[in-house]
Formats: C-alpha cells, sequence, structure tokens
C-alpha cells in the first residue's frame, strides 16, 4: 500500500477523505463578520497581532479563505460529499464554537444567528434523520435552538470546556471540576430534560481510571460497568472522542459511536489483531464477509477489505427488511427501552442514534491541539 499522508484537519481533502472512508465526519464551524460560515477549530488565526484582530469572528470570509480556511459553503458544493450525506448512510457532526470573549459578541445571539444561517445552507438537500447533528460545549445550545425554532438535532458535549484559551493541558485542567462531579446517568437525564436523545462525551467517563471519579457507581465498556452503562442510556446515541485502536472493539460493542483520528486506509487491524472495518453503520458487513475477513491471511487481508469496501450494500442500498433487522439486533443487544415497532418506525429515515458509527475528528483526524 501507498504511504497515507494525513490531509490538514478541517481541510476539504480530509473532510472528503473522512467522509468516504468511515462513516461521517466530525468537523467544527465558526461565523466571519459578513455572517458566512466557516470550517475552523480555534478561537484565532496564527500571527503576532493582537487577538482581537486575528479572531475568525472579526474576519471576512474572503480573509479567512486566503488563509485556507475553508467556507462552508464549499463544502456542500463538493458534490460527492453531500450525496453521501443525503443517500450513503453517512452521519456528519457540526460542533459550533462559540466566539472569544474578546470580541464581546453575545453567545445566545451568536449561536442563533449560525443555526438560522446553517438551516438556510441546507435548505435544499433534504437531509434524512439520524444524518445531522449539531453540538457545542456551550450550556446555552438549548437555550438557542429553542429559541430560534432550530430544526436540526443539538445536544451539549461534555464535560464543559471553556470556548477559548491558547493551551489544550490549561483547558483541561479547567474543565475537571465539572468532569467531577458529573456522571453518565446524570448526563442522561440532563439531557432527557432537554429533550435529546444523543450525549456526546470525553472518552474518560467510560474507560480507565478517570471513570472513578464521577458521582455514583462507574460505568464502563465492559462487565458490570458496561451493564450499568446500557441501563443508562437505554438506547440514548453516544458520541465519545478521542477513541483510540486499543478501545474501538469495546466501544462499538457497548453501542458507542467514535469520533476517531484514526483514519489512515492502511490500518487494517486493531492491536488485538482483529480487522479493522470503519463504516459499521454507513456500510454493515454481512456475516460471510466477517468470517471471510477473519479467516484471511496476512496477505489475503488488505484485498479482501478493498473488494468488501467496493461490494457490500451501503445503507442507502439496503432494503427495508434488512435495515429492520440490524435495527432490532443493535437495539436487543444494546438494550433499547421500548418496542421493536418503536424502533423501526421511522426505518426509511436514517440510521437510529443507537447505532454504533465511526466518524472521523475534524474529518482524517486531529493534526493540532486538541
Amino acid at each position: 500500500m501507498e504511504q497515507w499522508k494525513q490531509p490538514k484537519e478541517n481541510s476539504l481533502e480530509a473532510l472528503l477523505h473522512g467522509m468516504n472512508f468511515s462513516d461521517g465526519v466530525e468537523f467544527d464551524l465558526r461565523m466571519a463578520n459578513d455572517g458566512s460560515l466557516v470550517i475552523y477549530h480555534d478561537e484565532f488565526v496564527p500571527g503576532s497581532g493582537a487577538i482581537k484582530e486575528r479572531c475568525i469572528e472579526n474576519l471576512s470570509s474572503a480573509e479567512l479563505k486566503s488563509q485556507g480556511i475553508v467556507p462552508f459553503g464549499d463544502l456542500i458544493a463538493e458534490k460527492v460529499f453531500t450525496e453521501s450525506w443525503q443517500y450513503g448512510g453517512k452521519t456528519v457532526d457540526i460542533e459550533f464554537k462559540v466566539p472569544h470573549p474578546v470580541t464581546r459578541k453575545l453567545v445566545d445571539g451568536y449561536l442563533g444567528s449560525m443555526m438560522s444561517k446553517l438551516e438556510d445552507d441546507l435548505e435544499e438537500m433534504d437531509l434524512p434523520e439520524g444524518s445531522t447533528l449539531v453540538s457545542s460545549f456551550s450550556p446555552r445550545i438549548f437555550k438557542a435552538a429553542k429559541t430560534s425554532q432550530f430544526s436540526l438535532p443539538v445536544t451539549r458535549l461534555m464535560p464543559h470546556i471553556r470556548s477559548w484559551g491558547r493551551y489544550w493541558k490549561v483547558k483541561r485542567a479547567v474543565a475537571m471540576p465539572h468532569f467531577a462531579r458529573s456522571s453518565i446517568h446524570g448526563i442522561a437525564r440532563y439531557l432527557r430534560k432537554n429533550n435529546t436523545n444523543i450525549m456526546g462525551i470525553a472518552v474518560e467517563y467510560l474507560s480507565g481510571w478517570t471513570r472513578w471519579i464521577n458521582p455514583g457507581v462507574p460505568v464502563g465498556i465492559k462487565g458490570r460497568g458496561r451493564d450499568r452503562l446500557l441501563s443508562a442510556l437505554g438506547g440514548m446515541g453516544v458520541f465519545a472522542w478521542p477513541a483510540p485502536l486499543e478501545l474501538e472493539e469495546a466501544l462499538i460493542g457497548s453501542g458507542i459511536s467514535l469520533v476517531s483520528d484514526e483514519m489512515d486506509p492502511n490500518v487494517i487491524e486493531r492491536p488485538d489483531g482483529g480487522f479493522r472495518w470503519p463504516r459499521p453503520a454507513s456500510q454493515p458487513l454481512e456475516g460471510d464477509w466477517v468470517k471471510r475477513i477473519e479467516n484471511s491471511s496476512d496477505g489475503e487481508r488488505s484485498d479482501l477489505i478493498e473488494e468488501a469496501r467496493s461490494s457490500v450494500a451501503s445503507w442507502g442500498e439496503i432494503g427495508e427488511k434488512r435495515r429492520r433487522e440490524l435495527i432490532i439486533d443493535q437495539g436487543n443487544k444494546m438494550r433499547w427501552v421500548g418496542s421493536e415497532e418503536k424502533w423501526t418506525d421511522n426505518i426509511g429515515d436514517g440510521i437510529p442514534w443507537g447505532m454504533s458509527r465511526i466518524i472521523g475528528h475534524r474529518g482524517s483526524g486531529k493534526t493540532h491541539g486538541w
């Protein structure tokens, strides 16, 4: 195989690769001073001038594009991207970033403006349910969505990480108190109270010694911890980050979707020796394919995975009977609440949030900071 060169995060190349290679992409959205949406993570562009003069929200979309920042309009002009989004069972997780305090922009109004602009930009696309999620670390996201009568599903990311600051380690330290006093059970109750069935969380809630910090008995992705996790979720969709290769099997086996930095197409095996299939939701493998790949030799595996990629039907191509079987199987395994009829009621609309996905963080994985 040719060596893969990872594209710059949130670039068109990265987003197109992630959309093709995995179940979809996550990217960061901000609003330029002319009201246009741009895809960028940080609060300001690189440089040596005053922060206020470099804040994304204080610059025009033309200025930002000249510095390599992708306008959202350029992304949705890419047909191969939008067709996968509309018809290929792919998921797009759009994280709304809020401005640095130096801009003096009010968060509620800013989020509301972004929501209105995003709906305008997507108006002609007729996206299926389960294909689009808007998330934010801002605790104002639910109020802004309600006030603006936003039509897309939203969720708040946990723990609360402030929207500004130059250094990730500092942001992480500031977030620790909120992490320490929150739990999966509490987050699930909070989200349901705000009429959402989607959770976005740091993987530390689910794995490692950090899960013992949270209030109550800890959840996990193995054993009794997994039982408690499934009980708390009841079918709620969960997106966890970061999602290292060594945790993929256990996370997917617990009904968790992964926001992954592992988008190298040459990585076809997990650390435990099992094969890696990066599209479990948008291109689910049938049993025969799984057996063939599992039983293949090292020399055959790469070719078999490539053959499966070009041969296995996408979610949009699967008949309703097979979709129903897949949804019911996942619902039973993950102990969703409600009946099978309820789970499959909107079977033609898209993939339920409780189906595990692998999506590319910032397209093809982060290339700086967090």
